[in-house]
């Protein structure tokens, strides 16, 4: 009987870990075709070269931040465990989402240490509305 007991809560520790994982958003990143990979999985086509500029989160989230992770969060992401670290945001122009023109024009995807760890949906055009990541 102890030998089934045990056998069934490995089974079940393994069933309960593989379920978290697959609930977890790891995107690694090593290159731009990574990147338009990475979007095209999301349904947005990218047009053009994409910019790129190097950003430090900070330590302390001032309300900018905070609202800005709150829609990273919508998404799966969380800036949090990143703060005062360095990341790269690449910048690409957006042609269609879900194959259908979008009113954003810009997705920005920031990446540390080769995950993807936010993105969002902007358009300068609407006062810098933003959206989470599909």
């Amino acid at each position: 009987m102890k030998r089934f007991s045990i056998k069934a809560a490995i089974l079940a520790v393994s069933a309960v870990m593989t379920l978290l994982a697959s609930c977890g958003h790891t995107y690694r990143i090593s290159d731009g075709s990574d990147l338009t990979e990475f979007l095209a999985g999301k349904g947005i086509t990218v047009t053009g070269d994409c910019a790129e500029k190097t950003v430090t989160i900070p330590e302390e989230f001032g309300e900018v931040y905070e609202r800005y992770n709150e829609l990273q969060q919508e998404s799966g992401f969380d800036l949090t465990p990143y703060r005062s670290r360095e990341a790269t945001v690449y910048t690409y122009s957006v042609a269609a989402v879900d194959g259908r023109p979008s009113q954003y024009t810009e997705v920005h995807v920031m990446v540390c240490d080769g995950i993807v760890i936010a993105g969002d949906l902007a358009s300068p055009a609407l006062a810098g509305e933003m959206a989470p990541l599909p």
